[in-house]
């Protein structure tokens, strides 16, 4: 869905539960642009972002070629080597000043959370600067979040969440990253 210069990614819909409807509900609320790949629950196969290939997709390549800086959203397990393991946001992306800045106004939203944007301290693996990922391939190229399975809304930590809605850190990420989106939209020099 085109629709700004401000885009959302979630690359593993479906396999990576939450992250496809967490970006779907940014862009919505935000007016931003939107390129999503959701799996049946029959499939279970990670595409390495770095393989998602513009000259393969039509509509990747439209989206790609369409807005200026790209968020992705992921998920992943938590940092294993952090007491925070369940809470730690990593916050990677090729657009330093977007990711920075991105993580500055998230930990505003939830200071229970821990939001890593220095890159030395993020895994290789999960860093997403690799200049074929497509968050990195816009103009400006763009953010990367890892989200552990409770700010998607998931885990031990939700058992007991009856709604209505999703839960309240999944809401505050949304409304933070519309919020984000939305301030990128509104300035004449996006960065």
């Amino acid at each position: 869905m085109l629709r700004s210069r401000v885009g959302f990614l979630a690359l593993h819909g479906g396999l990576e539960r939450g992250t496809a409807e967490l970006a779907t509900a940014a862009a919505e609320e935000s007016g931003a642009s939107l390129y999503r790949v959701v799996q049946p629950p029959d499939l279970r196969w990670h595409v390495p972002s770095s393989q998602f290939a513009p000259a393969e997709s039509e509509a990747l390549d439209a989206f790609l070629d369409h807005v200026e800086v790209a968020i992705s959203l992921h998920g992943y397990g938590g940092l294993r080597t952090s007491d925070d393991r369940w809470t730690t946001v990593l916050v990677g992306g090729g657009n330093r000043p977007v990711a920075c800045a991105l993580a500055e106004q998230l930990r505003a939203a939830l200071p229970s959370y821990t939001w890593l944007d220095e890159l030395d301290r993020i895994p290789v693996h999960l860093r997403g600067v690799h200049p074929k990922n497509p968050v990195n391939r816009p103009r400006l190229g763009g953010a990367q979040l890892e989200l552990p399975p409770r700010a998607r809304g998931y885990g031990q930590f939700w058992s007991d969440w009856r709604g209505p809605g999703l839960p309240p850190h999944s809401t505050a990420i949304i409304a933070t990253l519309a919020d984000f989106a939305g301030m990128k939209l509104a300035r004449d020099d996006i960065t």
